[in-house]
């Protein structure tokens, strides 16, 4: 019983690890920063929300990193949205996502439908990294 149960709780945990990485693009690799996306809704039962950028970070360096970053929506060629400037602390492997972490970014007013069109993009405005002896 107890090995189905182990059996079990293990598939589980990896659906759901799954689930949870699904869905997610590859966006760029840069100075040792692994930046994966995807977008979606703000609430999932209404059509009518928000899109909300998430990122998934992940610091593929075997040192500690400082990053500092802004995100910026574009129409065209027009910034209409520009991030505060973030820093996040990476330990050497750490991985990050979605809105605990900071990694979650909307304009009010911008929906789906929005994003989907060929003319949106979005980009890093500032994206520095500074290796650190620790992440305190």
């Amino acid at each position: 019983m107890k090995k189905l149960l182990l059996i079990t709780a293990t598939f589980i945990f990896t659906a759901l690890s799954l689930q949870a990485q699904r869905g997610y693009s590859e966006f760029e690799n840069e100075e040792g920063m692994k930046v994966m996306y995807r977008w979606h809704r703000l609430s999932v039962f209404n059509k009518d929300s928000d899109a909300v950028l998430n990122l998934r970070v992940t610091n593929e360096r075997e040192t500690a990193v400082k990053w500092t970053f802004t995100v910026g929506f574009y129409d065209g060629q027009q910034l209409v949205y520009e991030s505060e400037e973030n820093t996040l602390c990476f330990r050497a492997g750490q991985s990050r996502r979605g809105g605990p972490a900071g990694l979650r970014f909307s304009l009010e007013g911008m929906k789906m439908e929005d994003v989907e069109k060929e003319a949106f993009s979005w980009d890093f405005g500032i994206f520095d990294v500074d290796e650190v002896d620790d992440c305190n």
